[in-house]
């Protein structure tokens, strides 16, 4: 196939696999991959950043998904810190929140299903509310007993409300504190991440594009593939909004690469059909954290003015110049409002 179609076909999935969108070529494609040259960063500053991972537990769910689970202990015993990743992520995303809490407070990571290490799961069960009843399985047989601290990111946010609508019981005893990370509690359908076109006409093409991408997967896959030029462009205009260091983008990248596209063409329906608004009444209880970037392209900061506004006593930060991988981007203002999350909870304790 001609190398022009091949790099028209790779560009579309790399858009697909960061929630979807698109970016201009031209001029603006040439600049940035003549910048990414210059400024690429080693192999072994990209590696680093997996270098926190350790073997894990594996828990089974009822439907067999083998969930990939990690956990660090920390002098501090009076909490737990639990982190949820968003779509097409996997727990090492919180690299930067891991080594900031390392040997402080105890912390248990997990990969979604059917991301990171955790297995396959059956597409129908690609849902949030199935995430929602994952994220209780690993509180129960992972987490323990005491305190516990949410830290969710995107999908992983909208996995937390929906846990606090099944199981309102948990927050307030169990669950002392929740952090919301650049993530929505619904009308998901409304927003493109292509700016002109309408959102429900964007969701009505990405699930038939996607679906006729995973039929030519050895054309796609070297588009997303970390290193290649097309992968770079995509993910720094999508997941960042300011010059952050080409090793950040490489991370990134990587980590979008391990998530085949049918992976994120099996969660895609699921965004359409969120719906935590009620959710909010429940967290309104406890100390909660909510924080969103002004230049994200995947859940813009509507979505989180939108939860702001119904956690009034919430703190609440928006981000200048960030984007949807805040927590990478601006990881020292993130880790910041995770500091006083867990200080105003060890005062309720």
């Amino acid at each position: 196939m001609a190398p022009r179609l091949r790099e028209g076909l790779g560009l579309v999935a790399g858009v697909a696999a960061v929630a979807a969108g698109g970016i201009a070529l031209g001029l603006e494609l040439e600049r940035r991959i003549v910048a990414k040259r210059i400024l690429r960063s080693s192999v072994t500053e990209v590696q680093d950043f997996f270098a926190l991972r350790s073997p894990g537990l594996g828990i089974t769910t009822p439907d067999g998904v083998v969930l990939h689970t990690e956990a660090d202990d920390g002098e501090a015993e009076d909490l737990t810190l639990v982190f949820v990743h968003g779509y097409a992520l996997s727990l090492d995303c919180w690299h930067f929140q891991r080594a900031h809490f390392r040997g402080a407070v105890r912390q248990i990571f997990y990969d979604q299903r059917s991301h990171g290490r955790s297995t396959r799961s059956a597409p129908e069960l690609c849902r949030i509310p199935q995430l929602a009843s994952d994220l209780l399985q690993v509180l129960d047989e992972v987490a323990g007993d005491g305190p516990l601290v949410l830290v969710a990111h995107s999908m992983g946010g909208m996995t937390v409300m929906r846990l606090a609508q099944t199981h309102p019981e948990l927050f307030g005893t169990r669950i002392k504190g929740v952090a919301l990370f650049s993530t929505s509690a619904g009308e998901m359908a409304d927003y493109s991440p292509i700016r002109g076109l309408p959102g429900r006409t964007f969701s009505r093409v990405a699930e038939p594009l996607m679906a006729t991408l995973n039929r030519i997967p050895e054309l796609v896959e070297g588009g997303r593939r970390a290193g290649s030029d097309l992968g770079y462009v995509v993910t720094r205009r999508m997941a960042f909004g300011s010059q952050v260091p080409a090793s950040y983008v490489e991370f990134a990248s990587e980590m979008l690469a391990e998530i085949p596209l049918e992976v994120v063409a099996d969660f895609y329906p699921a965004f359409a059909e969120v719906d935590e608004y009620a959710a909010l009444q429940c967290l309104a209880r406890i100390e909660t954290a909510v924080v969103g970037g002004e230049t994200d392209a995947i859940t813009p900061i509507q979505h989180t003015a939108r939860i702001i506004e119904l956690l009034p006593n919430a703190e609440t930060l928006r981000v200048p110049d960030c984007g949807h991988l805040g927590m990478i981007e601006h990881h020292v203002i993130f880790n910041a409002v995770l500091d006083r999350l867990l200080e105003r909870v060890r005062r309720g304790l």
